[in-house]
């Protein structure tokens, strides 16, 4: 039996969060962003500014009510997270006060299960569009079985940055606690592999895109300068395990402004893990 398709167009209450700093720090140390001084160096003109991956935080907190809606009956033991889209609007700093609310705009068959996806719109204490994010869970089964079309996969280009990332023992440990994202399968090895099937605790697949998100400013965005980032969007497409080591590189799709990028990240037996990597930059 698959999703309800009733749910469509629901929108989910509000969720308010107030920015700590010591949060988005945590959360840059998360995803071995140790070192860019606009997230640590207090005495910089403007002062510390959150990773923009740090959306997925305050902007999460609105996510439950959409997977755990029971009107919509999404298996969780068979649920992936697919796809995540970001547009960032606005620097967000210590005091701010977000307000984050989700809608269900479609669910999409895909033969072998469907892709229920729902947008997150992030809002300041003035009303201010702060972020933007589209997630895209892919539950297995309650599809047609019919097998649509491939979509073309875009062919990278001349790269123009490669960055390796290593991924600790215990990262997705760390994850959780900085993201609030403790599903079993990143947290409890004995449940990942009775339960889920899986070879032991992946790593969240937000956390690999926030090393992507830090690739990409550490390397395209003037200055290292987060505010330049102006969307991130990418497939998750196999899990990463603990010891990984990733490789990620981009190549230019477009110049002008904003200047848009391809990416993908790929583990060392050759692996991509995140495909379809979409970044525009200022």
């Amino acid at each position: 039996m698959g999703m309800n398709r009733g749910v469509i167009g629901k929108v989910h209450p509000e969720v308010v969060y107030e920015v700590n700093p010591k949060d988005f720090t945590f959360y840059a140390l998360a995803t071995n962003d140790y070192d860019n001084p606009y997230y640590w160096e207090e005495s910089r003109p403007g002062g510390i500014i959150a990773p923009p991956m740090f959306a997925v935080v305050y902007g999460g907190l609105a996510v439950p009510s959409v997977i755990l809606d029971k009107e919509l009956g999404m298996n969780l033991f068979l649920m992936v997270h697919g796809e995540q889209d970001i547009k960032f609007y606005k620097p967000v700093k210590a005091g701010m006060k977000i307000t984050s609310q989700a809608k269900v705009i479609d669910i999409i068959d895909k033969g072998s299960g469907e892709l229920c996806q729902f947008t997150v719109t992030s809002k300041d204490q003035n009303g201010e569009l702060v972020s933007e994010s589209t997630y895209g869970f892919f539950v297995r089964g309650g599809g047609s079985g019919k097998k649509g079309e491939k979509e073309p996969e875009p062919v990278p280009g001349k790269t123009i940055f490669e960055v390796k990332k290593k991924v600790m023992s215990h990262q997705s440990y760390i994850y959780a606690w900085a993201s609030g994202d403790h599903n079993f399968i990143h947290v409890n090895p004995e449940a990942a592999v009775k339960m889920a099937k899986l070879p032991g605790i992946i790593l969240q697949g937000l956390c690999t895109m926030a090393m992507c998100q830090n690739a990409i400013v550490d390397n395209l965005c003037e200055g290292r300068n987060p505010e330049k980032l102006k969307r991130l969007a990418v497939r998750f497409s196999r899990p990463v395990l603990p010891n990984d080591e990733l490789t990620i590189y981009g190549w230019e799709t477009e110049g002008g402004s904003p200047r848009k990028i391809g990416f993908e990240a790929k583990k060392q037996d050759g692996t991509v893990v995140i495909k379809n990597g979409i970044a525009e930059i200022a």
